[in-house]
């Protein structure tokens, strides 16, 4: 096992930084450019290609908060929280958000290298911090969304369990839980890092008070996030009948088909196979080629990896995999924002870049930036959904 470093990674930070700046202009000309948009009349209307899809929902939660009856309960507390604390300062929600997510990437590049150099010499960890930040899967991070804030969290969770700071990891467990419904399974390697802590014996592993703690808090942070939704916003009505519908009136809001009124949670290979008959019909959106194609690209990642991935990041990134292909988004484009969904399982980067030693991989990463933005101008020019 490598060491851990604590020295800033200059080359990661350093096309963060690049790809941030230049989302910008690509995300005004593809905004701008378009027939029927007027000319700026004011310094918001800046903002006004990074307002698209789910960005609707954070701003509507920023500025009036949670309401009874709204989608907006679907999406967890904490990202837009701290933007509100952010726009009374800047007096403007969206930018808070753009803001949040910005920092929120920059403290990620950092805290991923780390996890990286755990187990990767120099340049394997620069390559897998690169492939984070540039592959297609990562738009999300440049936007305002919560992907980049979860998976601060995320990776900040893994990284404390690894160090042997379990309460640490516990706690971050828990602010990724308030961020996405995917932080749920930080649980599983948080568990199987105290489980190695112990020495794989389950008397230490009993007398591990602080691990306990860690795997607790976690699932009691998704409890505290049913009860406030159930109490302060009335949204939650108990139905037992069977698994779908238990997912859909307690553990997500039921107002989430106001959003998609077909999603659905189906084993996997129910959801891959109605996936599978549609495309060869050719009868859903072209989105959906995109989507499926990025998925194909990820598991196949995920599958190279597998033999140079630690136990604990399998079992967290198989389940998210699974869970990502489990949610069938209807006829129109059954994997609705898959790529973003596969991201959480990144992982996948550190075992792939241990694997592999990329060639040319400045060209690599020229590469998959040209992708990039050309899934910004779609998500920009609201074509495509992210």
């Amino acid at each position: 096992m490598k060491s851990s470093t604590l020295t800033t990674p200059r080359f990661p930070l350093l096309l963060w930084l690049c790809v941030r700046i230049l989302s910008i202009p690509v995300a005004l000309y593809a905004f701008f450019s378009q027939a029927n948009v007027v000319g700026l009349t004011s310094w918001r209307r800046l903002l006004a290609p990074w307002y698209s899809w789910d960005a609707y929902y954070y701003v509507a939660i920023v500025r009036e908060g949670y309401k009874p009856g709204s989608p907006t309960a679907n999406f967890h507390p904490l990202y837009p929280a701290i933007s509100a604390l952010v726009s009374v300062v800047f007096r403007e929600e969206l930018l808070s958000l753009l803001l949040v997510a910005s920092v929120a990437g920059l403290f990620l590049t950092v805290v991923f290298y780390r996890l990286a150099k755990l187990d990767l010499d120099d340049v394997q960890s620069w390559q897998a911090t690169a492939l984070l930040l540039v592959s297609p899967f990562s738009l999300a991070l440049f936007v305002p969304y919560t992907e980049s804030l979860f998976l601060l969290l995320s990776v900040w969770c893994l990284l404390a369990a690894r160090q042997g700071r379990l309460v640490l990891a516990g706690l971050a467990g828990c602010l990724a839980v308030l961020t996405r419904q995917q932080g749920l399974f930080l649980v599983l390697p948080i568990a199987w890092e105290v489980w190695e802590s112990a020495d794989r014996n389950w008397s230490k592993a009993l007398r591990k008070w602080s691990g306990w703690l860690a795997i607790a808090l976690v699932p009691l942070a998704y409890l505290a996030w049913i009860f406030f939704r159930a109490f302060a916003i009335n949204d939650v009505s108990p139905d037992f009948s069977s698994a779908q519908k238990f997912i859909y009136s307690v553990m997500i809001s039921p107002t989430t088909y106001n959003i998609l009124d077909q999603q659905q949670f189906l084993p996997p290979w129910t959801a891959i196979w109605k996936t599978l008959q549609l495309l060869s019909e050719g009868r859903v959106h072209w989105g959906a080629y995109v989507d499926t194609m990025l998925g194909l690209v990820f598991i196949s990642m995920f599958v190279l990896a597998w033999r140079s991935m630690r136990t604990s990041y399998r079992i967290y990134s198989l389940v998210i995999i699974l869970v990502s292909l489990s949610f069938y988004t209807g006829t129109i484009n059954p994997y609705i924002s898959l790529p973003r969904h596969l991201l959480l399982a990144f992982p996948v980067f550190i075992g792939f870049a241990s694997r592999y030693k990329l060639r040319f991989f400045p060209l690599v990463i020229a590469v998959l930036v040209a992708i990039q933005m050309t899934l910004l101008w779609w998500f920009v020019r609201q074509s495509w959904v992210l």
